[in-house]
């Protein structure tokens, strides 16, 4: 299949900036790289933090997977998964197949370089080859009208391997510069100057450490200095015998420093009146020793701010709860990921992809385009809580929560495990009130319906629960308990959604559960994010809520024990522990089960 050789029409949506070399810029060959790009290239290669920077977006990128779409006037996409387009965008590939390599090294050339070459090479061969690569690594000759006549690559080694114009092709992908759009800009080119003092103050580093070894001058007074060798002339000072062990048990403390050798001291026979004339003078002070420390600490959260890229991205996550981290990757990827992935499908789709159906007579090939599919970058928004709510009142199936949970399927129960659970749960033998018009799902028979619903008959619908006060008082202060850890979890969630607001403030907390961190931080801390006790709590107890109002308490009632149970997770927020609730709420509940009891009967 042959590529396209005539001079690109970008289709009029198409905004990327690519062409193919040849085509466009007879300057090419004398203009293939800036200094700072190669300053650049060697600062990721030495700098860790720049390395692992330079890393952001292929691993992002990597995930994703390209494919032909057919493009509406509503912008709207439909895949195209068989015939010339798929052919086509197909032969752009790694050599093993797929395009994991030409996407990750796109994005740490645009992230350094602002710019790269899409190298195609041995074309309609089985040997032909796609890659992404820097301009450094072609040589490109042209002729005087800018049509290229030999492209030169550079191998391992000092090696070169020449391919003629219908050998090998090259387009050229780049980011505009606002000042001069046929020039490349990258994040990397503002963060040079960063670059270099962080280079300068981790040399300083390692001259602190190595003046260590040798830090002072050693004064020894003349009268005990041992005669010379016999064989050597007297007034040579590497003659000295004493200065010779002294340079030997130095350099066996630093070749051997675990063992005994390495660690003794060397030992000299002094006159004693002489010993208070031997001085050690000290050229710097210890105490001051890595200054740069800090300095360095400075320059790098200065690289994580002024890289485009989020600063957790560099800094790292470690001080995030993992559902704000969640939210921040998922961030990342809307705000810096996605705009590139759609910057390359447009560079591939004017360059490449639209040219070649054009050229192959392609009909409607203008609204071809490389579309991208991020579903392995992406993370799956958390939807539990609101899965857990919605199941309550019928909203989803077990089925749905079990997908939204990511349980697998097979892990549902049986019919014989389910009434198992409701057994454990006090459940069994209860059948659910049937709504109103619902059919009676065993032909009316009241026996095995169970109680009807309220009617104007006056009949209460109330379920029995046949069990003992001291059996319902466990069961009712164990779901209490368990509402008021939940209150002081849902405080503790909500408290690490403003972490970002005072990051300095969770320091305390960072591994604690949800439960303890508001005793954590504090009270000051509460106050500063705006935020109070009460507010904090407010709905942790909604499940207890439920659960009274299964156990037959009413609406009024139930909300009435919550609001106390809120209430006192309120008051016990700062505690460092889970508090026990007092005895005589047992006694209130009980007290309002008899008051309940009483209205059914």
């Amino acid at each position: 299949m042959p590529l396209p050789t005539r001079r690109q029409h970008r289709s009029r949506s198409i905004t990327a900036s690519a062409y193919r070399v040849g085509d466009f810029d007879s300057d090419y060959a004398r203009r293939r790289e800036l200094s700072w790009q190669n300053r650049s290239l060697e600062y990721i290669r030495i700098v860790p933090e720049l390395n692992f920077a330079s890393r952001f977006y292929p691993r992002m990128l990597k995930q994703l997977r390209l494919f032909p779409a057919l493009r509406n006037e509503q912008d709207q996409r439909k895949e195209i998964k068989e015939g010339l387009p798929v052919e086509v965008l197909n032969r752009v590939s790694d050599p093993g197949g797929g395009k994991t390599q030409i996407l990750g090294n796109y994005g740490r050339l645009m992230f350094a370089t602002g710019e790269g070459l899409l190298f195609g090479r041995d074309l309609n061969t089985e040997r032909e080859r796609w890659s992404f690569i820097w301009n450094g690594e072609v040589i490109v000759e042209v002729d005087s009208q800018g049509r290229v006549r030999k492209i030169t690559h550079k191998l391992q080694g000092g090696e070169t391997r020449e391919y003629g114009p219908d050998e090998a092709v090259l387009y050229r992908f780049w980011t505009p510069d606002p000042g001069f759009s046929g020039m490349a800009e990258a994040p990397m080119q503002a963060a040079m100057e960063v670059a270099e003092e962080l280079i300068t103050l981790t040399k300083s580093v390692q001259a602190t450490a190595t003046s260590r070894l040798i830090n002072g001058l050693l004064f020894m007074p003349s009268e005990i200095a041992p005669p010379p060798e016999a064989d050597g002339p007297a007034d040579d000072p590497e003659a000295d015998p004493w200065a010779a062990d002294f340079i030997e048990n130095m350099e066996r403390n630093i070749n051997e420093p675990g063992t005994a050798r390495g660690r003794m001291p060397l030992i000299s026979w002094v006159a004693g009146e002489q010993i208070a004339n031997i001085k050690w003078v000290q050229l710097h002070d210890p105490q001051t020793d890595y200054m740069e420390r800090e300095l360095r600490k400075e320059a790098i959260t200065r690289l994580a701010y002024g890289l485009d890229m989020p600063p957790e991205a560099l800094t790292g996550l470690g001080s995030t709860n993992h559902w704000a981290a969640m939210q921040i990757l998922a961030e990342m990827w809307k705000s810096h990921g996605a705009p590139l992935a759609i910057q390359f499908c447009e560079e591939l789709t004017t360059t490449y992809l639209q040219p070649a159906l054009r050229d192959a007579g392609y009909p409607d090939w203008e609204n071809v385009i490389v579309d991208h599919d991020a579903s392995k970058v992406t993370v799956k928004a958390d939807r539990s809580d609101d899965v857990l709510q919605a199941i309550k009142v019928g909203g989803v199936g077990f089925k749905g929560l079990r997908e939204a949970l990511n349980i697998p399927e097979d892990w549902a129960p049986d019919k014989d495990e389910f009434e198992q659970i409701l057994r454990v749960l006090g459940r069994s033998g209860q059948s659910p009130r049937p709504l109103e018009g619902q059919p009676s799902q065993n032909g009316g028979d009241p026996a095995r319906d169970g109680p009807p619903p309220p009617g104007p008959e006056g009949d209460s619908g109330r379920r029995t629960r046949v069990v003992s006060s001291a059996a319902f008082a466990h069961e009712a202060m164990g779901a209490a308990m368990m509402a008021l850890a939940r209150c002081r979890e849902l405080a503790g969630i909500r408290l690490w959604q403003r972490q970002r607001a005072c990051p300095d403030c969770f320091q305390s907390a960072d591994g604690a559960p949800h439960a303890l961190v508001a005793s954590l931080v504090g009270p000051k801390t509460v106050e500063k994010l705006d935020w109070d006790p009460m507010r904090l709590v407010h709905g942790g107890a909604d499940t207890l809520r439920d659960m009274l109002v299964y156990w037959d308490f009413s609406e009024k009632q139930a909300a009435a024990v919550c609001e106390m149970i809120e209430s006192f997770a309120a008051r016990t927020l700062y505690d460092s522990r889970l508090p026990q609730l007092p005895p005589s709420f047992a006694s209130h509940l009980e007290r309002a089960r008899g008051i309940e009891d009483a209205v059914a009967s």
